[in-house]
C-alpha cells in the first residue's frame, strides 16, 4: 500500500516538471542561400510531412503579376544587421523572405494592399497526430518577424485543424526584443481583421518602424481539435486590406516594394501541469504516509 502511494505521488511530481516537445520547427539553417518556396524543416517530429510555404504573391498586380520567389537569405549578406532598425535587434543567420517578383509580364514585388485580409503571407503545417490530449494540455507556437520598411504593417496569426479550409485568429504575445511592435484589436473597420493583430506602424506605435527584428512572438492554443490532428497548421498573414494596409512607416502601401521575412518557427506540444488541487493532495498524501508510518512502527 505504501510503495504504491509512493509511485502515484512521485508520478504526479513528474509531471508537473515534465517539458514541452517539439512537433516542428524551422530555423532554416538546412537551406541552402537560394530561391526556396518550401524550406524544409530543421526538426520534425510530426511521424509525417511538415510542410512551409507562402501564399497570394502570385495574384495581384504589384505592379504586374509575378511569380513567388521566396528565397532563404544569410541576414549578414542580405541586410538583416545592416538594416536592423531603432529596436537594435540584428539576425545574422539565415531567415526565410516572403516576396514575389518579376515574371513574363514585368516587374512585380507581391505584396499587394489589393488582397484580401489574410491572403498574403506565410503558412507552417504540421500533423499533431502522434501528439494527443492524453498527454498534452495546448499547443505552443514561437517565431521572429521582420517587415521592410516599405513592408506591411500589420500581421495576422490564425491556427488551423481542417488542413487550412477554415482559419482562427488567435493573439499573439510579445517577447522581449519587441520594442516597436503593438497588439491591437479591430471590433470596427471592415477592411483590417476582426480581432487580434500586431502591428509595426510609425503613425500607431509613435516610435520608429521597419527593418527590424521581432523575436519570441508566441500563442497558446488550447483548442483541442489541434492535438492529435492530421490537418493542423498556423499562419502570419496580412491583417489589412484597402487603405487599412500600411507599410510600416504608416503610409500607403507602394504594392511595388517590401517584404516579410521569419526565422525560429517552433511549433511544440505543452504537457498538462497539476492543478493547485493537485499539488494540495500531494501533500496531503504525504502527510498521510508520513502519519502511517509513525502509527507502524509504535505498534
Amino acid at each position: 500500500m505504501n510503495k504504491s502511494i509512493l509511485a502515484l505521488t512521485l508520478s504526479v511530481i513528474g509531471m508537473s516538471v515534465s517539458h514541452g516537445q517539439t512537433i516542428a520547427a524551422w530555423n532554416f539553417e538546412s537551406d541552402s542561400i537560394a530561391t526556396n518556396n518550401n524550406p524544409v524543416a530543421d526538426t520534425n517530429n510530426t511521424g509525417g510531412t511538415a510542410v512551409a510555404d507562402s501564399i497570394g504573391m502570385n495574384i495581384y498586380a504589384t505592379p504586374n503579376v509575378g511569380v513567388t520567389k521566396d528565397d532563404v537569405v544569410l541576414g549578414v549578406t542580405s541586410g538583416s544587421k545592416s538594416d536592423t532598425g531603432a529596436n537594435g535587434v540584428a539576425n545574422g543567420t539565415n531567415t526565410w523572405r516572403v516576396r514575389g517578383q518579376a515574371g513574363s509580364n514585368g516587374a512585380a514585388n507581391g505584396w499587394s494592399s489589393a488582397a484580401p485580409i489574410g491572403t498574403q503571407g506565410a503558412q507552417f503545417f504540421a500533423p499533431t497526430t502522434l501528439f494527443t490530449s492524453s498527454t498534452l494540455s495546448s499547443v505552443k507556437v514561437s517565431f521572429d518577424w521582420y517587415s521592410t520598411t516599405q513592408g506591411e504593417a500589420n500581421l495576422e496569426f490564425a491556427y488551423t485543424t481542417d488542413g487550412g479550409s477554415t482559419w482562427h485568429n488567435l493573439a499573439l504575445t510579445l517577447g522581449g526584443s519587441d520594442t516597436g511592435l503593438q497588439v491591437l484589436t479591430n471590433t470596427t473597420s471592415s477592411k483590417t481583421v476582426l480581432g487580434s493583430y500586431v502591428s509595426d506602424n510609425l503613425s500607431v506605435n509613435g516610435s520608429p518602424a521597419g527593418q527590424d527584428w521581432f523575436t519570441g512572438l508566441t500563442a497558446t492554443i488550447t483548442d483541442p481539435s489541434a492535438l492529435g490532428d492530421s490537418g493542423f497548421g498556423i499562419e502570419m498573414v496580412n491583417a489589412s486590406t484597402g487603405t487599412d494596409n500600411v507599410s510600416t512607416q504608416g503610409t500607403a502601401l507602394n504594392n511595388s516594394s517590401g517584404n516579410w521575412r521569419f526565422d525560429n518557427v517552433t511549433i511544440s506540444g505543452v504537457q498538462a501541469v497539476p492543478e493547485p488541487s493537485t499539488y494540495a493532495l500531494i501533500l496531503a498524501g504525504f502527510v498521510l504516509l508520513i502519519g502511517f508510518q509513525i502509527r507502524r512502527s509504535r505498534s
